[in-house]
């Protein structure tokens, strides 16, 4: 079994009480992802700083798939719209190519931080809730890393409102990073997130780890829809199914904040600082092994790949 499915086998069985209590009602389940998701990164003291610092940077292949898929069966580049936009690194990509682009997060912290520029219009409003734009507006709207917090449905339904007829909606979203060449060390950091940082998860974690093959895309709304998966070959050590989406060089320090941008890496140390209990912090504790196992300094450059989801869908 692979560190992915032993990840979702344990995320299943940590959220199966909530699965029980709403199997009749999806949509109740889907918004408790939500408030979930809004109890974390739309917190008033998580490090949007550090966020728009460490996070890794989407390629420009993936926006000229995007682009390629758009202009297939649409001439319009004029307005695009980007939701869950955080600090605003998808916004700021798009206003490159778009006339106006507009963003939005459920967080007014995550927007403080947010990339300026003076064709990017940012607000804070929910994904499922759209009512400040009218239908027919917009040419692409797009999602990053952030469909599984969604109350699909409704935001399918939003979507689908606020483009122009054959617009395109493009989401996607990535799982563990893959330390290419280290395989000891990739498999010590899976048992970091699956161990204890396990608890610590948001609920709709396991839907991208699972690169979101639990979302529904409803073709009563889109046609022309594409899903696009580049999965960890755990045999072969590396991204299959061609060079991933999301790749970088980063050194081992910048490898190690980005761990400590996780949501979990956060609800873990927010509950015993809460407690005001002294603990080891375990992304620091983990990066010493590696020095001394690996022999990696805070400046070495490392090859890092996610696997990767990209889904395409045209307005009918």
């Amino acid at each position: 079994m692979s560190y992915i499915e032993n990840y979702i086998k344990r995320s299943l069985k940590r959220i199966t009480p909530y699965l029980i209590r709403f199997s009749a009602m999806s949509t109740m389940y889907n918004t408790s992802i939500g408030k979930e998701h809004s109890t974390t990164f739309a917190d008033s003291d998580y490090n949007s700083a550090a966020y728009n610092a460490y996070r890794p940077m989407y390629s420009p292949r993936l926006y000229s798939k995007v682009y390629a898929y758009h202009a297939s069966h649409s001439t319009s580049f004029s307005t695009a719209l980007d939701i869950a936009t955080g600090t605003g690194y998808i916004a700021k990509e798009l206003s490159k190519t778009f006339q106006q682009v507009y963003a939005t997060d459920i967080s007014q912290n995550m927007l403080s931080s947010a990339i300026q520029s003076s064709n990017i219009h940012y607000s804070v409003s929910s994904a499922e809730d759209l009512s400040q734009f009218r239908d027919s507006t917009f040419d692409l709207v797009t999602v990053g890393q952030a469909i599984h917090w969604f109350n699909t449905e409704k935001f399918f339904k939003e979507a689908w409102r606020v483009l122009k007829p054959s617009g395109s909606l493009a989401m996607w979203g990535y799982s563990y990073h893959v330390i290419n060449g280290y395989p000891t060390a990739q498999k010590k950091f899976s048992e970091l997130g699956s161990g204890p940082l396990d608890a610590y998860w948001d609920p709709g974690r396991q839907i991208v780890a699972n690169l979101y093959r639990d979302i529904v895309i409803p073709d009563k709304l889109f046609k022309n829809i594409i899903w696009e998966r580049q999965e960890f070959d755990e045999k072969e050590g590396k991204i299959g199914n061609g060079e991933s989406l999301l790749s970088d060089e980063w050194s081992v320090e910048r490898v190690k904040n980005y761990v400590k941008t996780w949501s979990s890496y956060k609800n873990y140390m927010s509950k015993y600082q809460k407690e005001n209990q002294q603990i080891e912090d375990p992304v620091d504790k983990l990066f010493e092994e590696f020095k001394e196992d690996e022999g990696w300094k805070d400046d070495q450059i490392l090859s890092i790949s996610w696997p990767f989801v990209l889904a395409l869908a045209e307005k009918k």
